[in-house]
């Protein structure tokens, strides 16, 4: 995607997280891998719902404005999604936003890495709750370098969602994805409790995901906990 159409996506991502409540005022960061070395994100301190594509700013991959960046600096988060491209070479956008209802799990200590929906197996595997880290410090980079290598959605506990991306609508759906996957455990645990799938209905899940065209593999992790 060149920056043209970049900037035209991120801005709409951004503007229907905010509709959509996943972030409130300035929160949340989004960005897009525009080459190995260029990554285009928002701006620090700007409401996402009203960022325009003149306002997101051009950096290197170790975070430093480009030259050619209009205004503006970089979120002081940025470097979690450096972490990611980093690691990740296939991965060409982030996603940080505070979707309540998955962010209410964390903080009721409750996770969100059981095997129960057909749709998040096929597509997430499950969902890992990063440790506590300090907003904006090395401590989020740290948090998440053992989960970016194999999951493409995870959580910050007390904090917030971040979610990887072949591109930028790519990283928003699978957003989507663990919002509804929150929303629908919290209705779980209020008529009861979860009743998690078999380990044979996950086996022939994982069977099926091709249909889907997912070629990556999923968590090791999550296979032999939810197969066994």
């Amino acid at each position: 995607m060149d920056e043209k159409n970049a900037r035209k996506a991120l801005v709409e991502v951004c503007q229907l997280a905010y509709q959509r409540r996943y972030i409130c005022g300035t929160e949340g960061n989004f960005s897009v891998r525009l080459a190995d070395d260029v990554v285009l994100t928002t701006p620090k301190g700007a409401c996402k719902g009203r960022v325009q594509p003149e306002d997101l700013v051009l950096t290197n991959i170790n975070g430093e404005l480009l030259p050619n960046s209009l205004n503006g600096n970089p979120s002081t988060e940025l470097a979690m999604h450096l972490t990611a491209y980093n690691i990740r070479p296939d991965i060409k956008a982030v996603v940080h936003a505070h979707p309540t209802c998955a962010v209410g799990f964390t903080v009721a200590g409750v996770a969100l890495d059981q095997a129960v929906l057909p749709e998040v197996i096929c597509t997430l595997g499950s969902i890992p709750t990063a440790s506590y880290a300090t907003p904006s410090t090395k401590e989020v980079s740290d948090s998440i370098e053992k989960y970016v290598k194999e999951y493409d959605v995870m959580m910050m506990d007390h904090h917030g969602a971040l979610c990887l991306g072949s591109d930028i609508w790519d990283a928003f759906y699978k957003l989507e994805t663990l919002e509804h996957y929150a929303e629908t455990m919290l209705v779980a645990h209020l008529l009861g409790g979860v009743k998690p799938l078999s380990s044979e209905q996950v086996r022939k899940l994982i069977a099926v995901r091709g249909v889907y065209g997912l070629a990556r593999p999923l968590p090791q992790e999550f296979v032999a906990r939810s197969t066994n």
